[in-house]
């Protein structure tokens, strides 16, 4: 099983910090794993040009190697900081501009699926977030998963948040979301393995 884990935050601090715990785990399970990092790669807004209906994307940047990454992998993570209730640029950029592999006879599908989540604020619109990514991994025709562990020491999505009950502090001290991270972990695994036949 290989599990590709994007980073869709422009920093390398909370929403990193869950995807390596995630990765780490993975890799305890001995199974493949590594992080993207999208702000490393130029992806453009779309440009509504619908060239992606005959499967390939007018214009020629980065997109092509990420979704290279992403065909080659079991499992994708999409990492994202809430950003004003919703996805930051750069993913949405992605999410738009992967379009063509929807439209070259789904290329994504039956990858195992899970979003990870940051979010400033507790209710900061981090389920919102969680729920856009899902939409767009049911639209890949991916397989989206939840956390399936003890739902008051992980909850159903791997949500970090930066507020805590003093004041802000980073997401490594929120014992919750590293548990979340953790069980997803093994989840994305369960699900990879069981899965196999149908990539």
């Amino acid at each position: 099983m290989k599990l590709l884990a994007i980073n869709g935050s422009p920093n390398k601090r909370n929403t990193y910090f869950l995807l390596e715990t995630i990765v780490e785990e993975v890799k305890k399970l001995g199974h493949e794993a590594e992080i993207l990092n999208l702000k490393d790669y130029e992806i453009n807004e779309c440009k509504g040009c619908d060239a992606c209906l005959k499967g390939e994307c007018a214009q020629k940047d980065d997109i092509y190697k990420v979704l290279e990454k992403m065909q080659e992998a079991d499992a994708i993570v999409i990492g994202a900081p809430t950003y004003f209730g919703n996805v930051p640029g750069i993913v949405k950029n992605l999410i738009d501009r992967s379009r063509m592999a929807r439209m070259s006879n789904y290329k994504l599908r039956n990858k195992v699926f899970a979003p990870v989540i940051t979010s400033g604020l507790r209710n900061g619109g981090a389920e919102f977030v969680a729920m856009s990514l899902i939409v767009y991994a049911l639209g890949q025709a991916m397989i989206p998963v939840s956390i399936t562990e003890n739902p008051i020491t992980t909850g159903a999505f791997s949500i970090g948040v930066i507020q805590g009950d003093a004041g802000w502090r980073s997401v490594k001290k929120d014992e919750i979301a590293i548990n979340a991270a953790k069980a997803l972990a093994k989840r994305l695994v369960e699900v990879a393995e069981a899965t196999k036949s149908l990539r």
